[in-house]
């Protein structure tokens, strides 16, 4: 139970006299306001429930897809790296057990590439070993365009590598009946594996998007199976002890008295967890002028640099080094945050957290009166950057602006509530990264408001949707990098090195017809010295 729980006290009370836990169960579509225009009604979307239950029985296919691979056969050695090509869902999942897990012995190693930055894709290619490597286009449409252009790429990079059958490579992970299921049907891939139609892609950790990836890196999949499955048996009564319905309320009641920044402290090894968790409120919440605002992978502060909107969500992993984190949690909750404290006792029980907290995300849903399966605002920067590409220009109003400039002027006046969301089109490196992360303790330090931060185009699959259709706190600062090279795509009019430009600038173009705050710049070659140069004076 979080501290400071008077008010969550009651309302997890409440959930459970109005049998709340047993409706999601039932799928009773009354718990929430009515779906978007042309979004799925709950009962056709929920099908995440019933996952945990034989979970462990199907992965049969999986394990026996990874056998093959790792099989030397028909004069191809053994696979020993998986590249998965994904957005959003296909690729959160899949990059959090990288890091977190690492590869196991007997596994392989995985890439995750959500992106077609070319400073990002170039090195890729040419690190890989491309006689042992295979790759999986992971899309539940089967139309995202990002991974099938890295399909194309790709297979040209075995082809020019002499590599006689790329097609051999490719794996696809997808729903039943799209473009990509009725190609790899034909023969283009050598496996697919399906995915279920009535699972949304935030909600697909524990389906194939997830657990080929897990498997392939040689983890007990099993194990994670019946975690998943012991925590949805915990998340079944209508009950005070029921976890998700504890975590829900939580989320739920907090954000309605104006604790909406959901900030997460995690055990060392864990901060990639975030991410995951990150889509998953974002995208469930951030509709309708309302929406959990989740603020992952943030240094650690003082108690008196967090604002009065924190709610602190502290995931505990047992046997690890926690003397820093357990610090923290303990010094904000001294200082009056609310603090809940979510105990993991191994990196196996993650499938458990998995369910947990998408089973927590419908009751938040629930409380704050947010229909949570659907994304009503994601479409719209990808139209955007579509039309960006189809007239070969960029919109108005993105000038080059220096970086300090953009942001000196986007937190003028700091106000209670509000926050700076950062959205950098660029290759993605530890350096880059660790300059961000200063950039956002300079940020809460000078002005008390929480940030965000993601690299484009992962942040438009996932915490985008908040920042166009959640509330008007958000401050957004826009940036994108040169000098980041080129490379084309087989068969199609435009090359990645236009694609990248295309969806930030159209991404912008949406903030703005949205009335959000925001400020972009354009960084050189040498972005890691600007960004560490920001706000220093």
């Amino acid at each position: 139970m979080p501290s400071q729980s008077f008010e969550v006290d009651a309302i997890l009370q409440t959930l459970v006299t109005n049998r709340v836990a047993s409706r999601i169960w039932e799928k009773d579509a009354t718990l929430w306001p009515a779906e978007s225009p042309g979004a799925e009604p709950a009962a056709e979307i929920m099908g995440w429930l019933e996952l945990p239950d034989g979970l462990e029985a199907r992965l049969a296919d999986v394990a026996e897809v990874v056998a093959s691979l790792q099989r030397a056969q028909d004069g191809r050695e053994a696979i020993t790296d998986l590249v998965v090509m994904g957005m959003g869902g296909s690729s959160m999942t899949p990059e959090v057990l990288r890091v977190v897990f690492g590869t196991q012995p007997g596994g392989m190693r995985l890439h995750v590439l959500d992106t077609v930055n070319p400073g990002t894709i170039g090195p890729v290619t040419e690190s890989l070993p491309l006689a042992t490597t295979a790759f999986a286009v992971s899309s539940k449409s089967g139309t995202t365009v990002e991974p099938l252009s890295l399909e194309k790429h790709f297979k040209k990079a075995l082809a020019d590598a002499g590599i006689a059958d790329p097609a051999s490579r490719f794996i696809a992970v997808t729903d039943a009946g799209n473009p990509l299921a009725q190609r790899a049907q034909a023969g283009e891939f050598a496996h697919w594996l399906e995915t279920p139609k009535d699972v949304g892609g935030r909600f697909s950790a524990l389906t194939n998007f997830g657990m080929f990836p897990a498997a392939a890196l040689g983890v007990d999949v099993g194990s994670v199976a019946r975690s998943a499955a012991s925590m949805a048996v915990l998340c079944h009564p209508d009950s005070a002890e029921n976890p998700g319905l504890v975590l829900g309320a939580n989320l739920g009641s907090n954000a309605n008295l104006g604790r909406d920044k959901v900030t997460l402290i995690t055990s060392p090894g864990l901060e990639r967890f975030g991410l995951w968790v990150e889509q998953l409120l974002a995208e469930s919440t951030g509709k309708h002028g309302k929406g959990l605002i989740p603020i992952a992978g943030e240094p650690l502060f003082a108690p008196e640099d967090y604002g009065s909107d924190r709610n602190f969500i502290y995931l505990q992993l047992r046997d690890a080094d926690n003397s820093v984190t357990d610090a923290a949690a303990e010094a904000v909750e001294a200082a009056g945050h609310p603090v809940q404290t979510l105990k993991i006792d191994s990196l196996d029980h993650l499938g458990g957290q998995f369910f947990m907290w998408e089973f927590a995300v419908a009751v938040a849903g629930h409380i704050m009166g947010i229909f949570p399966f659907d994304q009503p605002d994601v479409n719209g920067a990808k139209d955007a950057a579509r039309a960006i590409l189809e007239s070969g220009e960029l919109p108005a109003g993105d000038a080059e602006t220096d970086l300090n400039t953009a942001l000196s002027a986007l937190i003028e006046t700091p106000k209670p509530g509000d926050y700076v969301a950062i959205g950098a089109f660029m290759p993605e490196t530890p350096e880059v990264a660790t300059a961000f992360s200063k950039l956002r303790s300079r940020i809460t330090r000078k002005t008390g408001m929480a940030t965000t931060f993601g690299f484009g185009p992962r942040y438009l699959h996932s915490i985008g949707q908040l920042y166009k259709g959640g509330t008007d706190s958000i401050r957004f600062l826009g940036l994108v990098s040169h000098g980041s090279g080129d490379i084309n795509v087989p068969g199609e009019t435009y090359t990645l090195g236009s694609l990248t430009p295309a969806q930030a600038y159209g991404d912008f173009e949406v903030l703005r017809d949205r009335g959000r705050r925001i400020q972009t710049a354009v960084l050189g070659n040498n972005a890691e010295a600007e960004i560490e140069q920001t706000l220093t004076d």
